[in-house]
């Protein structure tokens, strides 16, 4: 039986990260494995991509507080793999050194899972020190994991392509409807148009532009209803709450919802948005989560998103920044809904589970360790 230390965040707060080492840190459980992790979340709140790449008091003291702690605990104990899924920026990434450290000290193997698209960027643009840092701890590891082909690119100057390993995302059992479910979905008639953005209200995420995209539904005297899910970004709240009024009674704001919530949520809504220009989207769940149960997808070509939504095949696609845009999405995707839905649907049961993922990295592991 493999003793593995998983190294990264968990929720609270949730996003595409945490939720992904939470579904593999229980997956892994369930095949066998003895699992242990050090929950490297620093804030409960989300934040802006500009926000996350600072170095506030606050983080600082969090981080330094637990880590003497939490090399103890690698050190006191023995592990046949340190699995970490390290920062994309170079201070974030850096924030990792001391357990790769740690690891090198002691002889344990380690691989690196990148969740999102920009760590090769931060080595691109990185000085000759840093770049040398980087690549330092990353050639020293057993193998990096990416989210699709696209982001191969990333590790390919530091590791042979034997090191290299592909792993697409999977979703939570309980956000994923029966078949009956969705045949009932399917066959309903399509009325208002329902639409749904599942995921943290951030401007990098789209949000400011799908709300200012709704003018021109009500132009066009289009019925429709948007539902937002997620956590609201620090300091967007007044903007975001601001265009809402301007549609009040086809616009409504639940929190976060997740579980037997969301999966209903999900299969409520016809029309999956997501207008990211996230410079560190990898590849999102929510994505895939839409897609289980039946919803078409309009979204960006951001990121390790190429790998998962194809334009015309899952849905459209839609222009960065760009509110008249979304709109002519939501126009043609309703023009092919039920072929979306349908299509999506059987992707995601056929690629998308958890046990899929979990599956994945189970391979990866057995690869990297022998």
């Amino acid at each position: 039986m493999k003793k593995i230390l998983m190294i990264g965040p968990f929720p609270d707060p949730v996003h595409g990260m945490s939720m992904a080492n939470e579904i593999l840190f229980h997956g892994l459980t369930v095949k066998g494995y003895k699992m242990d992790h050090i929950n490297t979340a620093l804030l409960s709140k989300i934040q802006s991509a500009k926000d996350q790449k600072k170095i506030s008091f606050e983080k600082f003291f969090i981080a330094i507080k637990h880590l003497t702690g939490e090399l103890v605990k690698l050190f006191r104990n023995k592990y046949d793999l340190v699995y970490i899924t390290p920062g994309h920026s170079f201070m974030g990434f850096m924030r990792y050194s001391p357990y790769m450290l740690s690891c090198m000290i002691k002889k344990t193997p380690y691989i690196l899972h990148s969740h999102g698209g920009q760590l090769g960027h931060t080595y691109k643009a990185a000085g000759f020190l840093k770049q040398a840092l980087l690549k330092f701890f990353i050639r020293k590891s057993n193998g990096g994991i990416v989210l699709g082909e696209s982001l191969k690119w990333m590790f390919q100057q530091i590791l042979p392509q034997e090191k290299i390993f592909i792993c697409h995302n999977g979703i939570s059992e309980d956000v994923q409807s029966s078949r009956e479910d969705i045949e009932k979905k399917l066959n309903r008639d399509k009325g208002q148009l329902r639409l749904l953005y599942l995921s943290n209200l951030m401007e990098e995420k789209g949000i400011l532009d799908l709300l200012k995209s709704l003018r021109y539904l009500e132009e066009e005297k289009i019925d429709f209803n948007l539902d937002l899910a997620g956590n609201i970004e620090k300091n967007l709240e007044k903007s975001v709450f601001s265009l809402i009024d301007k549609h009040k009674d086809k616009v409504n704001y639940l929190g976060v919802v997740t579980g037997e919530e969301k999966r209903k949520l999900l299969l409520k809504n016809d029309i999956f948005l997501l207008p990211t220009y996230y410079p560190i989207e990898g590849q999102p769940i929510s994505i895939l989560e839409a897609m289980a149960n039946a919803c078409a997808i309009i979204t960006t070509n951001q990121g390790g998103i190429r790998d998962i939504f194809k334009k015309n095949i899952n849905g459209i696609e839609c222009l960065k920044k760009n509110p008249s845009s979304i709109f002519t999405a939501i126009y043609k995707t309703e023009k092919k809904l039920r072929k979306f839905q349908k299509y999506n649907y059987e992707k995601a049961v056929n690629s998308y589970k958890a046990d899929d993922f979990v599956t994945r990295i189970d391979k990866i592991i057995t690869t990297t360790v022998k």
